[in-house]
């Protein structure tokens, strides 16, 4: 590259190399890469939590929504259950309500079912074996 003017006094001096100039700038340049990339995870992590936020509201309308239906499934087996709704089915496929004397007689029957002792078996009973136990000084 040429001056102008090239008479001038200093155009022969040559400066001196810093030796230490280099690591400086090597240093600066691993801490800036370093901070840079703290920055980088940092907002990758503030991402991964904004969505981890979003999922959260998700899952919870869900579990609110689960809920919901499952108090209505049960609403339903309590309504299906009931004696009026037991009844009204009932008559539909065909049967009849019990008379009094079909309840009295079963009672009856059972009672006396209990009393004798051909319907009562017992199980027999294995005798228990002693175990030893060993004393440990």
């Amino acid at each position: 590259m040429r001056r102008f003017p090239q008479q001038n006094f200093n155009h022969g001096v040559r400066r001196e190399h810093d030796a230490r100039a280099f690591k400086r700038q090597l240093v600066m340049l691993v801490c800036g890469l370093a901070m840079v990339g703290g920055f980088v995870v940092a907002t990758g992590q503030h991402f991964k939590a904004n969505r981890y936020g979003y999922e959260g509201e998700k899952l919870n309308a869900e579990r609110a929504r689960l809920i919901e239906e499952h108090q209505q499934l049960i609403l339903q087996i309590n309504a299906a259950t009931a004696p009026a709704s037991l009844e009204r089915a009932a008559l539909e496929i065909g049967m009849q309500p019990a008379r009094p004397s079909q309840i009295n007689r079963a009672r009856k029957q059972a009672a006396t079912e209990r009393a004798t002792p051909e319907t009562l078996q017992v199980a027999p009973v294995a005798p228990k074996k002693s175990r030893k136990r060993s004393v440990a000084y």
